[in-house]
């Protein structure tokens, strides 16, 4: 059974040509430039693209993750995973998670603008030392009065350097385990928030990727996402969503890069004959193609247990594990086609195998993945 409807198709088509107008044009320059402009969050608002998964109340159009899912490999397809990383961060992310579990003056503050896309979100888990393990985060939430301080840092945020508001994970209770974590709703404005630095990367060049510093920061109670001592469960929810937003981006990304090496090798000539009449050739790109069907229907297996509100823990890491992995494969594969012109960035591949390496590590690097598929399976 089919994941997607002819609903979900004719939104594929109205991202296509939104895009076609919009973004393609322009993200040479932003990648040549290491940074796309804020400006297209409210275009993207404007056409409903940032209210996939926001309610009506908010501005948003209140789909369910199968149109989440349309959308990710739909706008993965465009070749600069930097900004379209940002920008689901921002949407399918963040801006959800302050949907779910905010308060009524944190929803009211922030989620409005971020579905017209004039306040944009992240979401800071990862610290210089805590990466996959979150367990090690160090930032610390010290309530005074009726107010929290916090201090700390984190590194490697999406849209950290453009954020009007960002999610962030600190410790409350170092003593109580998974019930001492705490997320709390930081408006980048307040004192003692500051981009420390935004870091120089091989792929994602247009995103802005970036350490964040806070020093002595005060927030109100009201900026307590949900409840204290739930913010390592929230992010467990947040994360799963994530992983597969990732990988169905990686998806759509692979696929893109697939359907252009085709019609190069379908052109371009050696002894004779085109490239893509070589046998070997053939099959091999045959291989990878019937490997990328399967993983995008294990994607499909994996949202669908989303839509239905069950489990799938295991079901998601494993298919990041498996698809991003792929992706990258594809990737390498269509630049070895391209020859000498592969490793110019005058063609795609180059770009796509930089940029679709990171989704083996972001969000949950592989050997993480295969961990927790592992715990899943021997529990």
């Amino acid at each position: 059974m089919t994941l997607y409807t002819d609903e979900h198709r004719i939104f594929q088509q109205s991202i296509r040509k939104f895009a076609e107008k919009e973004i393609l044009p322009h993200v040479d320059a932003w990648e040549e430039g290491s940074h796309f402009p804020s400006e297209i969050f409210p275009k993207l608002g404007a056409a409903g693209f940032l209210g996939i998964l926001l309610d009506e109340q908010w501005g948003g159009v209140a789909r369910d993750y199968s149109f989440a899912s349309a959308w990710c490999e739909e706008f993965g397809r465009i070749p600069s995973v930097g900004f379209t990383t940002g920008v689901n961060m921002h949407a399918l992310i963040s801006a959800p998670a302050l949907q779910r579990f905010g308060s009524p003056a944190a929803k009211e503050q922030f989620l409005g603008s971020a579905c017209e896309g004039t306040a944009i979100g992240a979401y800071a888990f990862t610290e210089p030392g805590a990466g996959s393990d979150l367990t090690q985060v160090q930032t610390r939430a010290v309530r005074d009065g009726n107010d929290y301080v916090l201090n700390g840092s984190k590194i490697f945020i999406t849209n950290g350097a453009r954020a009007d508001f960002v999610l962030t994970l600190a410790k409350t209770d170092p003593t109580a385990g998974y019930d001492g974590f705490t997320t709390f709703v930081i408006d980048t404005k307040n004192s003692g928030f500051a981009v420390a630095r935004t870091l120089s990367k091989l792929g994602w060049h247009s995103s802005d990727t970036a350490e964040l510093t806070f020093t002595d920061l005060r927030l109100s109670k009201e900026m307590v996402l949900g409840e204290v001592g739930k913010g390592w469960y929230q992010a467990m929810q947040s994360l799963e969503w994530e992983r597969l937003m990732l990988t169905l981006a990686a998806v759509g990304g692979a696929r893109a890069c697939l359907e252009e090496t085709v019609r190069y090798v379908n052109e371009r000539k050696i002894f004779k004959q085109t490239i893509g009449s070589i046998e070997v050739n053939r099959t091999e790109l045959a291989r990878l193609a019937s490997k990328l069907q399967a993983g995008e229907a294990f994607c499909h297996h994996c949202t669908r247990l989303l839509v239905e509100g069950r489990r799938a823990r295991k079901e998601v890491s494993l298919a990041k594990r498996v698809v991003c992995q792929l992706a990258i494969e594809l990737a390498d594969y269509c630049l070895q086609l391209h020859g000498g012109y592969g490793y110019t960035t005058e063609f795609r591949p180059e770009r796509w195998l930089r940029d679709l390496r990171l989704n083996t590590i972001g969000g949950g690097a592989n050997e993480v993945m295969l961990k927790i598929a592992a715990g899943e399976v021997f529990r």
